[in-house]
């Protein structure tokens, strides 16, 4: 079995080369399918990703639901303590600046209070996924430390391509599984 480090090089190489078209027609895909869902009948605060590179695009989907009205928080690197924050943004345009590792996270000034710890849905990033709810994500081990932390009592929601979920990888003590996998073809539920 390849390591966790040759699996996200292989997978993040080969996402790299697939069209921003693709990328942009299998993100409408997910997002909509994300907005189909039951769950967010009952819920108010979402924290997403900011999509960067080849993830899939969440810009859109964060619009739509600030304009309907959901509490939408997004992670900023805590790189010191190799952890993430969250705070509410609510304009793409003007609260969203340049941040650690090329990511665009909320300003500062929106930074100033705790993690709400009533997050309804966390949607988290990755590299690669199992059909079991595990991921590879870039290395730094943050989001398994931020969904530890606050991710308890949250819906964990994934968005990937197909391609990208696979069969088996090396588990560790403290990966954290994601509750739903959403891919432009299906949604899989752990």
């Amino acid at each position: 079995m390849l390591t966790k480090d040759k699996l996200r090089k292989y997978h993040l190489d080969k996402r790299s080369k697939i069209t921003f078209e693709k990328i942009n027609k299998w993100s409408k895909k997910i997002c909509d399918k994300f907005l189909s869902l039951d769950e967010l009948n009952n819920v108010q605060k979402i924290m997403s990703y900011i999509s960067m590179r080849k993830e899939v695009n969440t810009y859109p989907l964060l619009e739509s639901l600030i304009e309907k009205g959901f509490k939408v928080y997004a992670p900023y690197t805590i790189k010191k303590e190799g952890t993430l924050g969250a705070a509410q943004i609510d304009d793409l345009d003007l609260d969203l600046q340049d941040g650690v590792f090329g990511v665009q996270e909320p300003k500062r000034e929106l930074r100033n209070k705790a993690v709400p710890d009533d997050l309804d849905i966390i949607i988290v990033p990755g590299a690669v996924y199992t059909k079991d709810g595990y991921r590879i994500g870039y290395g730094g081990g943050y989001y398994d430390k931020f969904l530890a932390e606050h991710g308890q009592n949250a819906l964990k929601v994934a968005f990937c391509y197909d391609y990208f979920i696979i069969d088996d990888f090396p588990v560790e003590d403290h990966d954290i599984a994601v509750d739903l996998i959403i891919t432009e073809n299906q949604i899989i539920k752990i």
